[in-house]
């Protein structure tokens, strides 16, 4: 029994180095056919006579292609993300200096999302009534780009009404500490937060609809009524267990849509996290650190796959059995 488990994890494991491999190495390819040059971004376009050279002889760019595409896959095969051409900081160390606030975005944003999402999911679902409109509402919002989403609530919430700032996660005329920071800190996050959670609860909502409404049909549900339990009795502790696991499973696989949403929403707001970075250094030609960044990214969203892949199979061990 445990052989073929073990084989089943060593395969996904395989495979997800494989993935990483292949998104990394088409990210490297994309940046090295990008139009614009990387020296120029550097050196400038007056620079002194042969100072062009020099930049791209101390950045490796006068080598083929190849050889640089080797070196690049023999540094990333023990770690090693390399050093940012603009500021000559290793990439490793400023993905983990930005890295704990696209976190805190990405978990607050996808915990509001399960958690509304299942609520409005729950209070929606019929077998009787499936309210089409509801899941067409749904669905248009889900389909908002997230940049739309994000610049009405600032023009709504923030420039409109004034309730919460505009950009950045601090105010230096202000400095706070202690609990009073916390307290600035998750009042600036609230509207990026809502930008990223708001598309994602439309999706949680309309899933968990369709599957609890799927669930009230069968004939347990039927049974559960007739013993006298309530309609949110009945859907909570029947019809929702049933329906949790492809809930997991798709909740999971949203990561990647969570990721691509933050580097909108921390652009937007002008938050100090790997979105912003990934975007400063595209457009400065910095490709180390776009690529480093898009690595972890796929490192990060293959693991959460193989992560969630254990919890489904662990709330069904009939799933991949034989």
């Amino acid at each position: 029994m445990a052989a073929p488990v073990i084989g089943v994890a060593a395969g996904r494991i395989l495979f997800g180095l494989v993935a990483v491999w292949a998104a990394a190495s088409l990210v490297f390819l994309l940046a090295a056919f990008a139009p614009g040059d990387p020296v120029t971004a550097m050196a400038g376009d007056f620079g002194a006579a042969g100072h062009s050279e020099a930049v791209s002889r101390a950045l490796g760019l006068d080598r083929p292609l190849r050889v640089l595409y080797a070196e690049w896959l023999g540094r990333l095969a023990v770690g090693d993300l390399g050093v940012s051409w603009r500021s000559q900081v290793p990439v490793a160390t400023l993905i983990a200096e930005r890295a704990p606030v696209t976190l805190a975005l990405m978990l607050a944003a996808l915990i509001l999302a399960a958690a509304a999402g299942t609520l409005l999911g729950l209070a929606l679902a019929s077998p009787v009534r499936p309210l089409r409109w509801v899941a067409g509402l749904f669905a248009g919002i889900h389909a908002l780009p997230s940049y739309v989403v994000a610049q009405a609530l600032v023009f709504g919430l923030a420039l409109g009404l004034g309730l919460f700032p505009v950009q950045g996660l601090s105010d230096p005329r202000a400095p706070v500490v202690g609990v009073a920071r916390f307290v600035d800190l998750a009042w600036r996050l609230t509207l990026p937060v809502l930008s990223l959670a708001l598309l994602q609860t439309a999706f949680v909502a309309l899933l968990c609809r369709a599957r609890v409404s799927e669930e009230l049909a069968r004939p347990y549900v039927r049974t559960a009524r007739a013993k006298g339990l309530g309609p949110w009795a009945v859907k909570v502790g029947h019809a929702l267990p049933n329906a949790a696991l492809p809930l997991v499973t798709l909740i999971g696989w949203r990561l990647g849509s969570v990721i691509g949403g933050a580097v909108v929403v921390e652009t937007v707001f002008a938050l100090p996290g790997l979105g912003r970075l990934v975007v400063t250094a595209a457009a400065a030609r910095d490709h180390p650190v776009v690529v480093g960044v898009v690595v972890v990214a796929c490192a990060v969203a293959i693991a959460t796959n193989l992560l969630v892949d254990v919890v489904v199979r662990r709330l069904d061990p009939r799933v991949g059995a034989g």
